[in-house]
């Protein structure tokens, strides 16, 4: 900084813009409140998903397959995510990112057939 610049001053207009849009989502939030309709039944209380109402009660235990699909499906999209970056800068890479990937996708291939050897992938 030079001599007699004040460091307040190149600042100043963050916290500005953040209060005013705090203020801002706080008016809005309000008036959302103030203007809704408020006429609660028994039919808008129930809960409801997808355009079914629930059949069975929340207690019921849910199959682990479906987190476990899910979990696979985060690995591999994940693998998806690694392999584009990858692509773009292959040629700076060269040899070495070929076979940093060929592992990585080696990894994730033992994964997957392991998974499919124990069943996690069938819907029975």
């Amino acid at each position: 900084m030079l001599r007699g610049e004040s460091f307040i001053p190149t600042y100043i207009s963050l916290p500005i813009y953040l209060g005013l849009a705090g203020l801002l989502a706080l008016i809005l939030i309000f008036i959302s409140g103030k203007l809704s309709p408020k006429n609660p039944s028994p039919s808008k209380l129930q809960p409801y998903e997808c355009g079914i109402s629930e059949a069975t009660s929340m207690e019921a235990r849910w199959p682990v397959r479906f987190a476990l699909v899910a979990m696979l499906f985060l690995v591999f999209d994940v693998e998806g995510l690694f392999l584009y970056p990858w692509a773009v800068i292959l040629r700076q890479l060269s040899w070495n990112g070929i076979w940093a990937i060929m592992s990585f996708v080696l990894v994730l291939g033992v994964g997957y057939v392991y998974a499919r050897s124990r069943g996690a992938l069938e819907w029975r």
